[in-house]
């Protein structure tokens, strides 16, 4: 008869006896289950052949099947003392005859039973032809982490512990490091530190095109690699069955076979290990070598794919404070434009900011300074700057004050919107209200603009409520949210045909608010665009009345030969 005897990944001995027909593989329904991921499900098969010897084949395995030391590429016919490699694992075939099996194996055992017993090893090791297995267990030593008690060598102990050591270096570096590219060189730095690899590659997930794009790629000098390629079979692997990958001689690895990388590249040991965030793949590492084969065992992909796990934490932290910080840039954005109080629900999803023109029942509202153009030309530009700024800062509190949103700043004209975009309930009266509120903001600027020695502006304000496009418009190189349609032009011809200190609304406007403001009917009034005369109302205001003396007394400090009728704008 015939066993095979190998040392399991648990540091014990094993002994299997061979049937006429022996599956080995990954599978529980394997003959001989080896629990090893370089091991196929069905990886190999051993055969009873008619003359009682023994055949080995290999069932078309990834990683394939050696016998000492050689890759199997047909079936072998089995030796006394024949080393067989299946992964990580090395077993041995060993014939035996029938009725002195045992007593050799207890007269072996008597003799070297204190031997057997100081160094750990069950008898039945030293049975392999007579070989001494202390190279086999040095074998599985590089290949696994065994308990301290198991492990023979010193070396083995030091070799582990720099490993764990600079993994944890990454760990406790990483914390301060922020920028994205810096800290994926940090990683493949510290995996150079730990495998004995000629170049290192970081492919993170790309959401825009859903594909695994090279971030970094370093040979072990730490010099750029210019168009690296890794091998589409190895990304196959890794990502869709999410393995971690180790293959010690690539050029002879049938997984690869038909990968043009792999040979164009000469990559012989490679190991490829995913980074995994919350069971999704959210890039991988691969390490590789040019020159020898056999570089990287099974110990090192355990030590990888746990360095893997804690570079792939490292880099989704990065990713979430790079993300607070764009999100922190678009409240900010979102801040000048939308009312304070509103930007959270914006950014929940509470409300939608629409992304093409939609139509929208809303209030817009404009307001700009009476004279600005000729305070431009008669004032130093730094005033004129200083009072924009400071004008357009009231303007705006005021705005939000009131739920509005702002929708841009043309010179001196301020443009706000209610309703489009940003629902708000009573958008009409808000905006009047708003509008009430800029009057007396003016009134404050003016009265510190008097204590100062500077004249008086006023401004004129127009509002008009009703149907409206509202969506983000432009290029595709610039693009801004807005408000078009009949109703916003209204808008602008009310603003422009108001006195100073004077609000001019719709009938649609006064219609939503007339139970709230105080609104005064004027003459029907013609306006650009329209054919016939529209219905316009006046709202009272605390400025309304001291508007024109406000516009008078400006006129007078800066433009001594303007007579009254230049004040009519209308």
């Amino acid at each position: 008869m015939a066993i095979l005897l190998y040392y399991s990944t648990t540091g014990k001995w094993c002994e299997y006896t061979l049937r006429h027909r022996t599956s080995i593989g990954r599978l529980p329904t394997q003959d001989l289950q080896l629990l090893d991921r370089m091991v196929s499900k069905e990886h190999a098969e051993i055969r009873l052949e008619a003359d009682g010897s023994y055949m080995l084949y290999d069932l078309n395995s990834r990683n394939g099947t050696l016998v000492n030391g050689k890759q199997i590429t047909t079936p072998v016919r089995l030796s006394d003392g024949d080393e067989i490699e299946l992964g990580s694992h090395i077993l041995r075939y060993v014939e035996q005859e029938a009725g002195t099996a045992s007593s050799s194996a207890m007269k072996l055992s008597q003799n070297i039973a204190q031997d057997s017993r100081n160094s750990g090893f069950h008898a039945a090791a030293l049975l392999v032809n007579n070989r001494d297995p202390h190279s086999i267990r040095q074998r599985m030593e590089d290949a696994h982490f065994l308990p301290e008690s198991e492990i023979s060598s010193i070396e083995v102990l030091r070799r582990d512990y720099e490993k764990l050591r600079v993994a944890a270096e990454l760990s406790a570096e990483a914390v301060g490091v922020f920028d994205l590219n810096t800290l994926l060189r940090l990683i493949l730095e510290k995996a150079f530190c730990i495998f004995n690899a000629d170049r290192g590659a970081i492919l993170l997930h790309d959401e825009e095109t859903d594909t695994m794009a090279v971030k970094i790629a370093m040979t072990k000098d730490m010099r750029p690699l210019v168009n690296y390629k890794i091998s589409e079979t190895l990304l196959e692997e890794v990502i869709h069955e999410k393995n971690a990958v180790l293959s010690s001689d690539a050029l002879q690895d049938n997984r690869f076979s038909s990968s043009h990388s792999i040979v164009c590249d000469n990559i012989r040991s490679t190991m490829c290990v995913p980074l995994i965030y919350e069971g999704e793949i959210t890039g991988l590492i691969n390490l590789d070598t040019q020159i020898a084969t056999g570089v990287f065992k099974e110990k090192d992909l355990q030590i990888l794919t746990g360095f893997a796990r804690q570079a792939s934490l490292n880099i989704q932290r990065n990713r979430l404070i790079s993300a607070m910080k764009r999100q922190a840039i678009v409240q900010d954005n979102l801040r000048r434009i939308i009312s304070p109080h509103l930007i959270n629900d914006v950014l929940n999803g509470k409300i939608k900011l629409e992304k093409s023109g939609s139509r929208h029942n809303a209030t817009v509202l404009f307001a700009d300074i009476r004279g600005f153009t000729r305070m431009s030309e008669e004032n130093p530009p730094e005033e004129i700057v200083a009072l924009i700024n400071d004008y357009c800062e009231r303007m705006v509190e005021c705005i939000f004050r009131h739920e509005g949103s702002l929708d841009k700043f043309v010179g001196d004209e301020v443009m706000a919107v209610w309703g489009a975009g940003v629902p708000v309930e009573n958008h009409a009266l808000h905006a009047v209200q708003c509008a009430v509120d800029m009057m007396s903001a003016i009134d404050k600027l003016n009265d510190e603009r008097e204590r100062q020695g500077k004249p008086r502006i006023a401004i004129g304000i127009g509002i008009a409520s009703g149907i409206m496009i509202a969506g983000y418009m432009g290029s595709t190189q610039a693009m801004s949210y807005t408000v078009l349609g009949d109703t916003v032009n209204l808008g602008a011809r009310l603003c422009s045909s108001a006195q100073p200190g004077e609000i001019l609304i719709n009938r649609a406007t006064w219609e939503s608010v007339k139970q709230d403001a105080v609104c005064t009917p004027l003459p029907p009034m013609m306006v650009k665009g329209k054919t016939a005369p529209i219905d316009i109302f006046r709202v009272a205001s605390k400025s309304t009345t001291s508007g024109e003396d406000a516009y008078e007394q400006y006129l007078s400090s800066v433009l001594p030969s303007c007579q009254p009728l230049a004040k009519d704008k209308r």
